[in-house]
């Protein structure tokens, strides 16, 4: 009677474990869904693109990228939290996912418990850049011009974005009085910017380089602690203001609970695109720096700029929009 329990009890236990274990030795057994929160065109949307062919060789499956914008990112984390955690539906998160929970009103998930930051992929410095019609050629006549005229209008590629917050950064140290207007991604800033109807913008240098190199707006200064090596002659806002620095950074999110295998197998697949050196030159091309970090590293600057955003909402420099 004892043999006969145990060996019912093993066969129930291997018919539980067995399908699990299953799955996470096939997978991935199907296309793979990769959710970019923005527009077409903006840096999110070029990371995307530059590594989902090699990302889908690695894992071998076809890598599908799917627009979702809205909500500074926000109605693609909703759609990332809708997903089940079986390693096929992605997210490619820029750095606002951190600091949306601050600004945008009934977020239809929880940002540090929803999800699971597994690698920040890299990072962008982002540029202050003015229309070409604006008569300023740096920080000081800006701020000038701004200060003679309250209520200029500024863009960003979202509420929250990091061209948001480094708008607010440098209001807060000028004492400016500027008004935000905020696009569904960087494609649609850089469309009304180029157009004139807005005068000036903080957003990724991947994205503004080749306006800039083509003389159709004028770079002011970059957001990083040191100057950008696409842009050598632009001086770095840390320059002009000790401890300014805010880049873009985009990284790789996932639902909470992925099983152990699986995250595994994502990780390395990403961390062997990020090193391929085809990838490495385009996105060397497009004035991105690789980082593919440790899951912890990204979760401690998500933490980071969660506290950064913290702050501006308490001075009331950033509300919600």
């Amino acid at each position: 009677m004892l043999r006969r329990t145990l060996i019912h009890a093993l066969a129930a236990t291997l018919a539980c474990t067995l399908p699990a274990l299953a799955g996470a030795q096939a997978y991935p057994s199907q296309p793979v869904r990769l959710i970019v929160p923005f527009a077409p065109g903006g840096a999110v949307d070029q990371t995307a693109r530059t590594i989902s062919n090699t990302l889908g060789e690695r894992l071998g499956q076809s890598i599908v990228v799917e627009n979702r914008p809205g909500a500074s990112g926000s109605l693609g984390a909703g759609e990332l939290r809708r997903g089940k955690p079986d390693g096929y539906t992605l997210l490619l998160a820029l750095d606002s996912q951190a600091v949306n929970h601050h600004i945008v009103k009934s977020l239809p998930f929880d940002t540090f418990k929803d999800f699971d930051y597994l690698s920040l992929l890299v990072t962008t410095p982002q540029v202050l850049v003015g229309r070409n019609e604006l008569p300023v050629q740096n920080l000081d006549q800006l701020v000038a011009y701004l200060k003679a005229r309250p209520g200029t209008a500024y863009g960003s590629a979202g509420t929250a974005s990091a061209g948001h917050v480094n708008s607010a950064q440098l209001s807060i140290a000028k004492g400016l009085q500027t008004t935000h207007v905020p696009y569904k991604g960087a494609a649609p800033l850089l469309s009304d910017l180029l157009g004139g109807h807005i005068d000036f913008a903080f957003a990724g240098l991947s994205v503004m380089l080749p306006h800039i190199q083509a003389g159709k707006m004028r770079a002011i200064a970059v957001s990083t602690a040191a100057r950008s090596r696409q842009l050598p002659q632009v001086p770095a806002m840390n320059e002009l203001i000790p401890g300014f620095e805010f880049p873009t950074w985009i990284g790789l999110v996932g639902p909470t609970g992925p099983q152990a295998d699986v995250r595994a197998k994502i990780l390395k697949a990403f961390q062997e695109t990020m090193r391929d050196p085809q990838v490495a030159a385009r996105f060397a091309d497009n004035a991105f720096d690789i980082v593919s970090s440790t899951p912890e590293a990204f979760a401690d600057r998500v933490r980071k700029d969660d506290q950064v955003m913290a702050d501006l909402v308490k001075r009331k420099i950033v509300g919600a929009d």
